[in-house]
């Protein structure tokens, strides 16, 4: 009797211990890195345009748009807002996942919201728009970039000095999503 070699999926438990594990590699690398470079430990600084993004429901109606734009533009921590339409936000997914075709050939734009990317004039209190706008209506979602900044910049700082990264040609493992998410800011892993 012969057997087959059969890809084994991880369970759910232990994909959540690799996450919980992962959590703890970054929040030691943190520590690690605040303690030992004490003053020095500052967050590096934000490489993107958008500070937040504000996604909007995909049935939003004109005068509940031009109501929250308004609010936007005129919020005394915003420096600029950008409307992307759901066209827009397709083009800006194919560039992002070109390497994906299946993946972009999956998604059409009615399938994206439209949203408004935000820039700060002060980053570090973006948590405030965050919680003013959450519940306007019109969102469906906020995306609060530099808060995931804070958040994964010291782990990819320790894990870039480390040399730790995911093995060549895994694609599937946490360490690969922590790859993808340190590149986003300018980390290579």
């Amino acid at each position: 009797m012969s057997t087959i070699p059969v890809k084994a999926k991880w369970s759910r438990g232990r994909k959540l211990a690799i996450a919980a594990l992962c959590a703890g590699v970054a929040a030691a690398g943190t520590l690690a890195y605040v303690l030992l470079r004490g003053d020095e430990a500052t967050t590096p600084e934000f490489h993107g345009d958008d500070h937040v993004i504000i996604y909007l429901d995909r049935d939003i109606e004109d005068d509940v748009l031009e109501q929250l734009e308004s609010a936007l533009q005129e919020h005394p921590l915003i420096e600029e807002v950008e409307f992307e339409s759901q066209a827009e936000a397709l083009e800006r997914f194919q560039d992002t996942f070109e390497d994906s075709p299946d993946l972009v050939d999956s998604v059409e734009a009615d399938q994206l919201p439209a949203a408004f990317r935000i820039t700060l004039t002060d980053a570090d209190r973006s948590v405030e728009i965050v919680e003013e706008f959450q519940d306007a209506e019109g969102v469906y979602e906020i995306s609060d970039l530099m808060e995931l900044y804070r958040y994964w910049v010291p782990a990819c700082i320790e894990f870039e000095d480390e040399g730790i990264g995911p093995a060549e040609g895994d694609t599937e493992s946490l360490l690969y999503e922590a790859q993808q998410v340190c590149s986003s800011f300018g980390y290579e892993l």
